[in-house]
């Protein structure tokens, strides 16, 4: 498929005068990526595989505007602030980035540039843009008049799909497109969360604890317990990963939230049946039933 059969930023339309929707919008994700100094990058990516499939073999480019100093919030422990960690941008900081953005895809648009908005990764002082494109120097010089305009220094970096998604898609992508992505990232730390009652979240993390996994912390605004491991992400070795706390998480009343997955939370819930393809071989569930009956 061409680009320029994808909306530019992939959001919904609708009739002004009625409300009536006219165009679905594409999904977005929030994924948590970790980064070697301790810092945290935080990621909204655009869900639509039709237009990952066509990314795969499109550059991708890294728009990164550069704030003021004003628009940072520097974190409170002096150790990440002296590395340099997930420093965050203050809420006018960040509307006047979206600016930038909105500005960037209305001119692409406006000229018919076959490109579209991909992700957006927040921290380390900064939040930068992924595009895949057909014409690098339509984009690169829209974007730069835009940034221009608004006062925001740019820099752009050339990448390529399987060298961004273990950044910026769902886990479960990077198999679904086969990506080849780099000997370094195969294996990832990665973030699971998981709902359920109090008493069931307990037994879930004692088991997760025992398989390696590291406890995060408990969102109580979410319900959500979070756990970390680094996990195989190419498509066999993670599905491998899915099928395991899936099957876990429900065998002990709980949900995994499907984050790191294309389909995402719902077709885990417990009123509907496990999806085969996250199930675990009946001896491998029955082992789970045993063990936690002694």
């Amino acid at each position: 498929m061409a680009l320029s059969e994808f909306d530019v930023l992939g959001e919904e339309v609708s009739d002004e005068e009625t409300g009536e929707i006219l165009k679905k919008g594409d999904p977005r994700r929030s994924l948590v990526r970790y980064q070697p100094n301790g810092g945290e990058l935080f990621v909204s990516a655009r869900i639509s595989l039709p237009l990952l499939k066509t990314a795969a073999s499109r550059p991708v480019l890294l728009l990164m505007p550069s704030s003021r100093e004003d628009e940072v919030l520097r974190p409170s422990n002096p150790a990440l602030r002296a590395a340099g960690g997930w420093d965050l941008l203050t809420p006018e900081g960040s509307r006047r980035n979206w600016r930038l953005l909105e500005r960037i895809c209305e001119d692409l648009t406006k000229a018919s540039v076959p490109a579209c908005y991909l992700a957006e990764q927040h921290g380390a002082n900064r939040r930068d843009f992924y595009f895949v494109t057909e014409d690098v120097a339509g984009v690169e010089r829209i974007a730069y008049a835009a940034a221009e305009a608004l006062f925001f220094p740019l820099a752009i970096e050339r990448r390529c799909l399987a060298e961004v998604a273990p950044i910026i898609v769902p886990t479960e992508v990077i198999g679904e497109l086969d990506l080849d992505v780099s000997d370094d990232a195969r294996i990832r730390p990665t973030r699971f969360e998981f709902w359920g009652a109090d008493a069931s979240l307990a037994k879930l993390r004692s088991e997760l604890e025992q398989r390696g996994y590291q406890y995060i912390g408990f969102d109580p605004g979410m319900r959500e317990m979070r756990m970390a491991k680094p996990v195989p992400i190419d498509g066999p070795g993670f599905l491998a990963v899915l099928k395991e706390i899936a099957s876990l998480a429900r065998s002990l009343g709980c949900s995994y939230r499907g984050t790191e997955t294309v389909g995402g939370s719902a077709q885990f819930a417990l009123d509907r049946p496990l999806p085969d393809r996250y199930a675990a071989k009946a001896g491998v569930l029955g082992r789970l039933f045993e063990r936690w009956r002694r």
